[in-house]
């Protein structure tokens, strides 16, 4: 029988809880897929056919397009996240995670013939980052994390009527991750930095999923999309590893009980080296169901809205094993609900080569029960403030810039072990930032 160490400490959430991690949309969510959509907050994104970034947000629109066209993107998304101590124990420090993530996006569309149109993208639709630091409160729970998820994503649109197509998609996914976190080498009994080992995982998968849609104009002035993205199932594959403090060592630390009981150090470093070597785990990521509508409102005005449902659900219960001896390392439990977006924008056309954008949205987070939330990803519920604009250069040549600034509620930390007594209090204050600027060519 294995003793284990703190379920905090364990190789289940330094290779788990780390997916959903400071991100931009809900959870680790990326919607960074097109600066034009940005500044107006992602509404419309399935009605609202205004580039090849289509490709992703509502293959069935590419119908809408005429020509060849090209789009190449790019994101920069500034984060930051304090944490203010509201009462730990574990003899650190506060600290916070500033990152600046960029996110980018190439989308193709290529007419075949009247009717069928094929688009090709490339981008990221999940990632994370942060790094806290290894001597702050919570660097039992988390210092480091690193998830990108990039995507090769193939579609067709079909154009059944006039007014009505349907698109089809396969996307190849692949995931990496890396996340370090800090072990206490005593146990609980005097956590401090010095003293401290720690863990480094590194894992990857890939998989292919689908996606379904569908592009309908009843009138000249409205249009509606509704798009079904499936979740990656990925079986992430890697290896953890940990690096042993002098106070993690057979004979080191702390007793345990009157000799020949075991000291602290001791039972570190039997765990340790019981779970170090080869790792896999499970995961599945969300599906997700987005309604758009479009409706020009004059000539120069139009309001597009969205309606996001995400299947956060999926990610519930986590079991890890190591490979290398069969050894359920640990239950990771998130108990993720399912999330809505909504989001509300205004285009605003002059008669000249500017076009305008604005919009506000509000995402709803998966989880924000104090007891269960992780620092690698302290979050809530956000509101979206957006502006942009297009300027076309020339006929065939345009230019999209994208703002937005997210207002992220304050997110609370209750997490206490009952094995080793460690308890990290405190609220987490964070914003984020997004700048997107894109080129779109038609041939």
């Amino acid at each position: 029988m294995i003793t284990r160490l703190p379920r905090q400490s364990t190789l289940a959430l330094a290779i788990l809880s780390a997916l959903p991690g400071v991100a931009f949309a809900s959870s680790f969510q990326l919607l960074e897929q097109s600066p034009a959509h940005l500044g107006s907050a992602f509404a419309g994104t399935a009605s609202n056919a205004i580039d090849a970034s289509s490709v992703f947000f509502n293959p069935a629109s590419l119908s809408e397009l005429e020509g060849r066209h090209l789009t190449l993107a790019g994101n920069l998304v500034f984060t930051e996240s304090v944490f203010h101590d509201q009462g730990s124990n574990t003899n650190g420090i506060e600290s916070e995670t500033k990152e600046t993530g960029v996110v980018p996006n190439v989308y193709y569309v290529h007419p075949l013939n009247d009717r069928l149109t094929f688009g090709l993208g490339l981008n990221g639709p999940f990632g994370l980052a942060s790094d806290y630091g290894r001597d702050w409160m919570g660097r039992y729970l988390a210092t480091y994390s690193d998830l990108e998820v990039a995507s090769v994503n193939t579609t067709f649109a079909y154009e059944i009527a006039d007014n009505f197509s349907l698109g089809l998609g396969v996307s190849y996914q692949r995931a990496e991750v890396i996340l370090e976190s800090q072990v206490d080498s005593t146990l609980g009994v005097n956590p401090n930095p010095a003293t401290d080992s720690s863990a480094r995982i590194e894992g990857s998968d890939h998989a292919f999923v689908a996606d379904v849609s569908a592009f309908y104009r009843p009138t000249d002035s409205t249009s509606l999309g509704l798009v079904w993205r499936q979740g990656a199932d990925f079986e992430l594959d890697g290896d953890a590893r940990f690096a042993l403090n002098a106070a993690c060592t057979p004979g080191a630390g702390f007793p345990t009980g009157t000799p020949p009981a075991p000291t602290t150090g001791t039972i570190c470093s039997a765990t340790l080296n019981t779970l170090d070597g080869d790792a896999a785990a499970d995961v599945e990521l969300p599906d997700t169901l987005t309604f758009s509508f479009s409706q020009q409102l004059n000539t120069q005005w139009a309001l597009h809205g969205d309606i996001a449902w995400t299947q956060w659900s999926s990610i519930d219960t986590i079991n890890v094993m190591n490979t290398d001896n069969g050894v359920t390392v640990d239950q990771l439990e998130l108990h993720y609900d399912d999330t809505m977006r909504y989001a509300l924008g205004l285009t605003y056309q002059p008669g000249n080569a500017w076009t305008w954008r604005a919009g506000v949205a509000f995402d709803e987070a998966p989880q924000t029960d104090p007891t269960i939330v992780n620092p690698r990803i302290p979050d809530q519920d956000r509101t979206w403030l957006s502006v942009g604009f297009n300027y076309a250069v020339s006929q065939n040549v345009s230019i999209d810039v994208g703002y937005a600034h997210l207002m992220v509620d304050d997110a609370s930390i209750a997490n206490v072990d009952m094995q080793t007594g460690h308890q990290v209090y405190g609220d987490f204050d964070a914003q984020v930032d997004i700048v997107g600027v894109q080129a779109n060519f038609q041939f």
